[in-house]
């Protein structure tokens, strides 16, 4: 096979498993998208190739997720394209090094190389997103699969990564039948298929009972635009409709009232508290879950953070503050080691990572409220499952990105976190997508992108632990050891 007719399947594979990850319902492409791949590596015998064909696979594959970046309405055009670029060619480095690795295994496994891929894609793709400077799990190829529940299941043990695995496995299954055509290949493909969606069967949990601790929630969508959210002087006419949104549920007497990320576009817990006060003479019996600027410290050496906080008619509660910033949209990485990068002004905020678990209380059950891209990350709701959080709430602006698919692709991963940890989830979001999530993953009610809405429902706080929610990813872990130990194994033999 040419350089050039390799480079043209290379691309084909990518693009097919980067359309499965768009909210276009294609996921079951990435069933055998990357048996072309397979195909192509088999051919291949120098480093050099493996590498090319990894960085070609990577950077098209990239592209095709994630080339949404250079839409952010918060930026530049340029900024935003030279953005896009970046993060397309760092995040390819994934599939480059995976491309290394495995060319490495087959100078020493030559006949059954291809069977260790799957370990080391998902020891890469795990040690990979750790690196929240890439966007942390955004592009894991375990969010293809989030139309199918039965299989999601299978992360209440295997976090993402397993889903990862299984897809890696059944892509090399059917490469081996392929290119040996006998029937217990087949077999073996068509077993592998059928495992996960059988023991996503067994997996998946029973609809909750009444426990007599039902919270009645209500998520308000307020859909105000960035040019109105952030004009000078608008603060308080975003208070007011976020208020009118939410009168049919104080005069209701919801448990808890929940507004989105920075809802208020004010320090209202700072300085002048007349919008605090005015929010507070508005709730009646009702508590408000609500995302919010806040600051900390004078005025030479202040500390800016996006936060949320619990407020009622007579009390407030201390804020918890935003433990994973977004990378170049919120704060300039390591720029608390050279604070002189707080300087440039890319179009990002400035905020300071937060330090603190907080767990807030609404009538005796316990709910973590993290902010918006922190949705995305599996290993931060399991420790704040583990510290007690019964409901997982996101308060999230998605508003720098008016169409799809960036609002979809970040609303759907919110699916994995209530698998992973048996927990309801409530999303809020200013222009959508706005999610009520059982903890079986299920969507209940949702508001679509672009609108105003409220909804109300009633959720069940949750106590159970998950094997993932005790152990997180250990599934992953093992799969690096074993990598590790393939590795190790190409160095032995060479002494």
């Amino acid at each position: 096979m040419t350089v050039f007719y390799a480079s043209i399947f290379l691309i084909i594979s990518a693009l097919l498993t980067g359309l499965a990850q768009q909210p276009l319902h294609l996921g079951w492409l990435s069933w055998f998208s990357l048996v072309p791949v397979l195909f192509i590596l088999n051919r291949l015998e120098s480093l050099k190739d493996f590498v090319k064909a990894g960085f070609i696979w990577g950077v098209t594959y990239s592209f095709t997720v994630i080339f949404w970046l250079a839409m952010n309405i918060g930026t530049t055009p340029l900024i935003g394209l030279i953005s896009m670029l970046a993060a397309v060619l760092y995040a390819s480095l994934n599939c480059t090094i995976i491309c290394l690795i495995m060319g490495m295994l087959k100078s020493r496994y030559s006949q059954i190389w291809f069977w260790f891929l799957p370990f080391v894609w998902t020891t890469i793709e795990y040690i990979r997103n750790m690196d929240l400077q890439t966007g942390g799990p955004w592009t894991a190829l375990a969010n293809t699969q989030l139309d199918f529940l039965t299989l999601v299941q299978n992360a209440e043990v295997t976090g993402i990564y397993g889903i990862t695995f299984w897809l890696i496995l059944l892509n090399v299954s059917i490469f081996n039948w392929i290119d040996s055509p006998f029937p217990e290949y087949l077999f073996a493909a068509v077993s592998i298929f059928i495992l996960p969606w059988l023991t996503g069967i067994l997996l998946t949990p029973l609809p909750s009972s009444d426990n007599g601790n039902n919270l009645d929630i209500a998520v308000v969508q307020p859909n105000i635009h960035l040019s109105q959210k952030w004009k000078p002087g608008g603060a308080r006419a975003n208070i007011e409709s976020l208020l009118t949104l939410s009168q049919p549920a104080i005069k209701q007497e919801t448990d808890v009232i929940i507004w989105p990320e920075s809802a208020t576009s004010s320090y209202i817990l700072q300085g002048n508290q007349n919008n605090l006060k005015w929010i507070q003479s508005k709730l009646g019996n009702s508590k408000l879950l609500s995302g919010i600027p806040y600051y900390t410290g004078n005025k030479h050496n202040r500390m800016f953070y996006n936060s949320a906080v619990l407020i009622s008619a007579d009390s407030v509660s201390k804020p918890y503050n935003k433990l994973m910033l977004v990378p170049m949209a919120e704060h300039i990485p390591l720029s608390g080691f050279f604070p002189s990068l707080k300087k440039l002004n890319l179009g990002q905020a400035n905020f300071t990572h937060g330090k603190d678990y907080k767990i807030f209380n609404v009538d005796n059950t316990h709910i973590a409220a993290m902010i918006c891209f922190e949705s995305t990350i599996p290993s931060l709701s399991a420790e704040f499952v583990r510290l007690g959080a019964q409901v997982l709430v996101y308060v999230v602006n998605d508003g720098w990105y008016e169409h799809p698919p960036e609002p979809q692709q970040h609303a759907k991963q919110a699916i994995y976190r209530a698998v992973e940890n048996r927990r309801p989830v409530v999303r809020c979001a200013n222009t959508g997508i706005s999610m009520i999530i059982e903890p079986s993953g299920n969507i209940t009610q949702q508001l679509p992108l672009n609108s105003e809405g409220v909804m109300s429902g009633t959720i069940i706080p949750s106590n159970r632990a998950t094997f993932y929610t005790q152990y997180g990813d250990i599934f992953a872990q093992l799969s690096g050891l074993i990598s590790v130990i393939l590795i190790l194994g190409i160095f032995i033999r060479k002494k």
